[in-house]
Formats: C-alpha cells, sequence, structure tokens
C-alpha cells in the first residue's frame, strides 16, 4: 500500500533520499498532526479507564457486566500505541522506513489488535444478550469470560501469522530518477497473489460474520427491552392496583434471591439495561470507525493507483478515513463516561475530590 501522491514529487535533478523523503511528509503533516492529537487523547483516555475500573469500579461489583472492559481497555490501548506508531513513521519516514523487523512486527500488531478488538465486541453482545435475553438461564462465569477473552486473542493471532510472509519492506523507485531508491513499509508480494488474496479473503469474510453477528445480538437485545418497558407500562395503567402491588412484590421478591448482597434490585435492572445500551453504542462507534477502512482497502486492493490520482485535499480526507479505525481505540473512554455513572462518579472525584 503506497500513499504516495504525485504533488509530492520534485524534479529529479539533484535530488536526496532525504529530500524526497521531506517532500512526502510534507504532504502527510495534516495527517501527522491529528494522529498526535488522537494519540494524547487515546493514552489518557485508556488509561484512566484501566485506573478506575481495576481499582475502583470492579472491586465494588463481583458480578461480570463490567468484565469485558478492562480487556478492550488494554486492547485499545495497545491498539492506539502500535497503529499510530505505525502510520507515524509512514507519515514521516515514508522512503527510509526503519527495517522489515520493525514493519512486519508493527502491521502484524495492527491486525491482531484490530481482530481481538472485533471478537471482543462480539463476545460481549453474546453475553449481553444472555443477561437480557435469556435472564434464567445459566450464566456465564468468570472462567467461561476468561477463556473467551483467551481464545479471542489466540485466533486474532492466528488469523494474521500470513500477514508475516506478505507484508514487510520493499524497495521504491522516484518516479523522476531511476536511481534513486527509498525504503517503504507495504505488500511485499503483487495484490493478484493467490495466497494473499484468500488471506484477506478469510479476513473480510470473518469481520462479516463478526458485524452480523453483533447486529443481530444487539437487535434481540433492543427489542427484549422495548418488549419490557411496554409490558411494564401496560400492567401499571390496566392491573389493578392491590394486583399491581401483589405481582410487584413477587417480582422484588425474586429479584432479592436472585440480586448480589447490596443495592436495589430496581436500580440493578436499570443498570443492567444502560450497560447493555453502552456496549450496544460502543459496538456502533466500532462499526462505523471500520467501514470507511473497509471500502478504501477495497478500492486500493483493486486500484494500484488509486492514492496517486487524486488532489492533494482529496488526499487528505482518503487518508483520514483510511486510518478511521483508530478511533475506535480512542472513543470507548468516553462512552463510558456517557453510560457508566459509577465510572462517571469516580472520574469526578479524582479530579475535583472537593466538589459534592
Amino acid at each position: 500500500m503506497n500513499y504516495t501522491t504525485a504533488s509530492s514529487y520534485r524534479s529529479g535533478r539533484n535530488i536526496t533520499l532525504a529530500n524526497w523523503n521531506d517532500a512526502i511528509a510534507s504532504t502527510y503533516l495534516v495527517n501527522t498532526i491529528s494522529l498526535c492529537f488522537g494519540l494524547l487523547i487515546g493514552i489518557c483516555g485508556n488509561f484512566l479507564v484501566i485506573l478506575i475500573y481495576s481499582h475502583y469500579v470492579n472491586k465494588n461489583h463481583k458480578g461480570q457486566g463490567r468484565f469485558f472492559i478492562l480487556p478492550l481497555a488494554y486492547v485499545d490501548l495497545m491498539g492506539l500505541t502500535i497503529t499510530i506508531s505505525l502510520n507515524l513513521i509512514r507519515n514521516t519516514r515514508h522512503v527510509l522506513f526503519p527495517g522489515n523487523f520493525t514493519c512486519k512486527l508493527l502491521l502484524f500488531g495492527s491486525y491482531v489488535v484490530g481482530c481481538t478488538s472485533l471478537f471482543l465486541l462480539t463476545c460481549i453482545a453474546f453475553q449481553r444478550y444472555r443477561k437480557i435475553c435469556r435472564p434464567f438461564s445459566r450464566q456465564m462465569t468468570k472462567q467461561h469470560l476468561r477463556s473467551l477473552l483467551l481464545l479471542c486473542l489466540t485466533v486474532g493471532m492466528l488469523l494474521n501469522i500470513p500477514s508475516l510472509f506478505y507484508y514487510g519492506t520493499t524497495t521504491t523507485v522516484h518516479p523522476l530518477s531511476t536511481n534513486l531508491t527509498g525504503t517503504v513499509c507495504q505488500k511485499v508480494v503483487p495484490g493478484t497473489t493467490l495466497g494473499l488474496r484468500l488471506y484477506q479473503g478469510v479476513g473480510a469474510v470473518v469481520s462479516t460474520i463478526n458485524v452480523g453477528c453483533i447486529a443481530y445480538l444487539y437487535l434481540m437485545i433492543a427489542k427484549t427491552i422495548f418488549r419490557k418497558g411496554r409490558l411494564k407500562t401496560l400492567y401499571k395503567n390496566r392491573v389493578p392496583e392491590q394486583q399491581s402491588s401483589t405481582l410487584t412484590s413477587n417480582t422484588m421478591e425474586f429479584e432479592e434471591n436472585t440480586k448480589s448482597a447490596t443495592g436495589n434490585p430496581r436500580k440493578k435492572k436499570d443498570s443492567i439495561r444502560r450497560l447493555s445500551v453502552m456496549f450496544m453504542i460502543l459496538s456502533i462507534s466500532a462499526i462505523l470507525s471500520y467501514i470507511p477502512s473497509w471500502v478504501l482497502i477495497a478500492i486500493e486492493t483493486n486500484n494500484s493507483e488509486f492514492w496517486n490520482e487524486m488532489s492533494p485535499w482529496i488526499f487528505q480526507v482518503c487518508l483520514i478515513l483510511r486510518r478511521m479505525y483508530i478511533f475506535n481505540h480512542l472513543s470507548n473512554p468516553f462512552i463510558y463516561g456517557i453510560f457508566d455513572f459509577e465510572f462517571r462518579g469516580h472520574v469526578r472525584r479524582l479530579f475535583c475530590p472537593n466538589q459534592k
């Protein structure tokens, strides 16, 4: 994948490799600044999530509702560090990429964290589905969740092992001076190579299945929450007051027997639904951030000159869309802050200890 635009080239006379690299880097300046800003926000946000949930929130809740938040925060932190480091090097040292091992390691790491993140979102959706739509069936234990976490990471690594063979550093020639060559990090085999096509095809199928599962599970969750809300309203409006009181008393008694040692059962139900909505928004945000990247990957795979055929401004817009997947790794802390009241309260007390 070569992002070098024709507008970044200078005359081939007396140009050095450093001059060539600087000319290319200047076309990435806007994107470089955006990446640095995103890295700062993402690292601070995910570090805060790890701090709050590991030391405060999870210690106060013995349930499994927030189990995946910490692993997802670690994956997002690694994803930000790896993907932004890779793209910053590509931006600033496009034809001076520092080593084949560095290229393979960063690309492999970026693919693994992206794949693992998507698998985790599917596991979260399945967990919320059982919690909301199948509340009386056997729920997943912490051991089950840990096994799923390990499975997500293992499958993510195994699926992306082929990237170590198809991507790396390769030489590129200056378009105006055939004597000047640079080193770039990209595919090392033609785009029509059968193995590469199979690898990309499997990745596309796995991603599509994950997105389909997430969409279906949250559709079922949304229908269940909506139906329970309507039934609650109907009972209040149609059931006589004494009968409604008896029904509510029996329901509360059952919930009291199934809830944790502390906490109001009504608040617990509201918390479960709010967490489900939070994870739903989180998954929608992730999928929307990946779609532009997937579309542009499909285009550039079938058109090797795609990035060289556009104006500088269109190039900047497409480059941001191509790397929009990074938004998935930095947006989650903001979603937690909106929907998880306890997380928000701990953050407020951390930064404003004197505020009541």
